[in-house]
This record gives C-alpha cells, structure tokens and sequence, in this order.
C-alpha cells in the first residue's frame, strides 16, 4: 500500500487546539470527503458520566465549523455502549450524559444525535471479511450519512489497549449488537453466551455473604445470571443471555473468567468493524482527526479520569485511520511518561515511564491483560488494507492569526465596535478605589513564605 501522508501539529505554540484542528482539517483535505449539502456524522466519543478526561466541545465545535465552511450539514453522534450498567446505556442516559459533559447544539453548532436510537438496535447488518467477523452491525445515523470525520481523543485503553480512529470506527460506529460482536461475546468458542466461552464457577459465589450481593442479583437485563438463594449460589441460563456484559463485574469475584486468548483476539476484532465502516460510507468519503492531548492510561469511557500518562503530543490529521494511529503511537513512545501517573506504578514492567518504551503495552491493560501489545489493532488493520503502516509526518503550517479569531471581530476590532456602547455606559472606575500610597513592598510580596 501506498504511503500514508499524516498531517501534526506538536502541542506548543501560539495557536489552540482548535484552531490546529481546523487548519490540518483542511491540509489533510478533510473537506474533498463530502460535496456540498452532504450530511456529515463528525463522530465523537462524548465521555462517560463523570468523565473529565474526553475531549472539550469547543474543539468539536471548530470541526462542525469546518464542515459548513465547506458545505456539509454536519451532525455530532455517539453511540450507546453494549454493557447496561453504564450512564451510555440507552439513549436518553447518552444524551444526559453528553449534555453534563458540554456536548449539546448550543455549544457544538449543530445536532447531538444517538446514532444507534433508543435501544441501541437501530443499526444495519454489513457482510464483511474479517479476520475474525463475517458481519457486524453499524450504528443507522452513521450508515446513513453522506460522510464522515472521525474526531477522536487519543488515549489509553484497559482492553484494547489504546483507543484512536481505529477504535472510533470499530466500536464507537457500532450498535449494541455490533459491540457485542466485536467484543466476541457471543462468539461460539470465545464468547459468554456458551459454556465453552467465558469461564463460570457458581462455587465461587458467596451469595448474600457477598457485598455486591444486591447489586449483583439485579445485574443481568434478561434474567440469565441470578444469585439464589442456596448454594451454589450463582445460576446463569445460557439460552437467555445475549452477550451484553453485564456480568463482566463479577471477573473481580472470580465467578465470571476470561476465556483463553481473547485479549489478543478483540482488539484485532476492532479492526474488522473499522472495515465494515468504511465499507458503508467509502474509504474516500471518511475522514480523520486525532487529539492526542490529555493522554490518559485509560478511556474516556471509564467514570473517572485518571492522571495524565504522557505529555500532550500534538493533532494528527490523516485520510489513514491506520497511519494516523500508528503516527500517534510511535510519537508517544518518543517521549518519557508524566511523573506520578500509572507508568511510574510498582507492579508495571519493562520501565515503560523511559522514553523510547511501549507505553500504552505495559500501562494501560495491566491490570486486567498484563503485556497485550499496542500493534494487535494496526497490525490488523494492516493485514486488512484499510489503511497503511508506511507514513509521512507533515508539519502543519499556522494561518496568520486574524484568521483564528470570532467572525465577529475580523471586519473590525471589537474595541471599534464597543464605541457606542462606551458612550452609552462607561466601565472608568471611580478615582477613590486606590489607596493613597501603596502599602506594600515588592520584597515582602516576592519571596516565598517563611
């Protein structure tokens, strides 16, 4: 495959994330990926409750802006999650939770719309073939649109071990059954809906013994996984489970156990659904942005955010969503980790705060899946053709600064436009505000504290 141009912004400079944004928007052509009047899905990921770590809306916004500069009728979307024990779940909870989280058309300039629906089943079924899926199902706002630009926060991941555009097409586009799918769980070997996937000890259980005894009798949304009364205490009845999740909380108890290998298995799954996306909307009419900035070891999907891992890195800009991830990993193995985040935890290995280190592979899975690698996603991708390992790195070039500033203020300066206002209503304060003599010495206030 041909090599991949990515377009960067490092993260200093005079000039804001979301001006970087809209300038590489238009260096990588973002814009040649829809036509005029075409409806543009700018998909996000808006945070789950609690969540501070997700990317401001003011930088979404500089993108919907974009987007009409050039034409597009854009709309923002998210998905709901697969698990039912998130704020995400449905999708009145989603737009609760974005709205808490900034995301709203007041603040984005256009649309929030839930592209899976209520439930989180309104989506179409696409044949693909994947390494490990034959189909997949794809959020129907998403299928539907003209186009689409991937605005993604790049970051770390506890299972898929870093999420970047990849993972926004491959989980975020999906509907609840194509989550399910691609997180395995009802795969006929891997999965949870089968005695030979998940592994379930019901001795395990301590049943009312158990603090989360409540919680977790009410857990399940079909009734399959009950807590009765008598041992062995915890049941659960295959033929009613659909796969959701909702027991993966019972991994802590042991009760619930990961079947052999699928650490390695789903983040290569991601990379199918990714394909899928591409296959409904045409590799030429998606687009992608990533932020790599607030780099935490885990998603934004968690609720908490926890210390940054690693320094901002900068924008990437790319029609690759294979090579603009890649860019975004080997920039991020470049640089030391922030000192007192997870990379400086005792129980981590291979010293992965030292530049030059797997970050993410030794960080953020370790607690769940110690040592899965960060390439199993591009790795995949790549054996796909969905994009290419092979990039250049394209410095962006900064517009003159009036170029950045409020529509409002570009005809004339602000202070012009206030002159009547001024006139009107002075803001000079009254002469008696100032002490007579300043009765204070710049020794006394410039010194640290004894």
């Amino acid at each position: 495959m041909a090599r991949s141009k990515v377009y960067w912004f490092g993260p200093r400079g005079r000039i804001s994330y979301v001006s970087k944004g809209q300038t590489l928007f238009e260096e990588a052509k973002l814009n040649e990926c829809f036509k005029r009047g075409d409806r543009v899905a700018l998909k996000i990921h808006c945070g789950e409750w609690n969540n501070t770590g997700h990317l401001r809306p003011n930088i979404v916004a500089g993108i919907v802006e974009k987007v009409k500069e050039y034409g597009g009728d854009p709309f923002v979307t998210d998905t709901t999650t697969a698990y039912p024990n998130s704020a995400r779940s449905t999708a009145q909870d989603l737009l609760k939770t974005a709205a808490r989280n900034g995301f709203t058309e007041a603040s984005l300039g256009c649309p929030f719309i839930v592209a899976d629906g209520d439930n989180g089943v309104d989506d179409v079924k696409v044949k693909i073939d994947g390494n490990l899926l034959s189909h997949t199902y794809i959020a129907a706002a998403i299928a539907g649109a003209d186009a689409m630009i991937a605005v993604t926060h790049f970051k770390g991941h506890p299972q898929s071990v870093y999420g970047g555009s990849i993972k926004n097409l491959g989980i975020g586009c999906c509907s609840k059954r194509g989550k399910i799918v691609t997180h395995l769980l009802t795969h006929p070997k891997l999965g949870l809906t089968n005695p030979e996937g998940f592994g379930f000890d019901p001795e395990k259980c301590k049943g009312k013994d158990c603090p989360h005894y409540a919680r977790c009798a009410e857990n399940c949304p079909t009734g399959a996984f009950q807590v009765l009364e008598t041992p062995p205490y915890a049941h659960k009845d295959y033929d009613r489970c659909v796969g959701c999740a909702a027991c993966w909380s019972r991994i802590g108890c042991e009760v619930v156990t990961w079947p052999p290998n699928i650490e390695y298995y789903f983040p290569a799954t991601i990379s199918d659904s990714a394909m899928a996306v591409v296959k409904v909307l045409g590799q030429k009419h998606v687009g992608f942005i990533n932020y790599a900035i607030d780099i935490s070891p885990w998603c934004d999907c968690a609720a908490f955010t926890d210390a940054w891992m690693l320094p901002n890195l900068g924008i990437f800009a790319s029609n690759d969503m294979v090579a603009v991830d890649k860019a975004c990993l080997d920039q991020a193995d470049k640089v030391p980790a922030v000192a007192g985040s997870m990379a400086f935890d005792e129980d981590v290995e291979d010293e992965p705060w030292l530049a030059g280190h797997e970050h993410f592979t030794h960080v953020s899975t370790k607690h769940r899946w110690p040592g899965v690698s960060q390439w199993i996603q591009i790795n995949a991708a790549a054996k796909l053709g969905i994009g290419s390992i092979d990039y250049e790195l394209v410095e962006g070039t900064a517009k003159p600064s009036v170029e950045y500033t409020m529509a409002e203020m570009t005809e004339h300066p602000t202070a012009f436009r206030m002159r009547k206002k001024y006139k009107r209503q002075s803001p000079k304060p009254d002469p008696d505000c100032y002490q007579e003599k300043i009765r204070v010495t710049i020794e006394e206030i410039n010194t640290k504290p004894k």
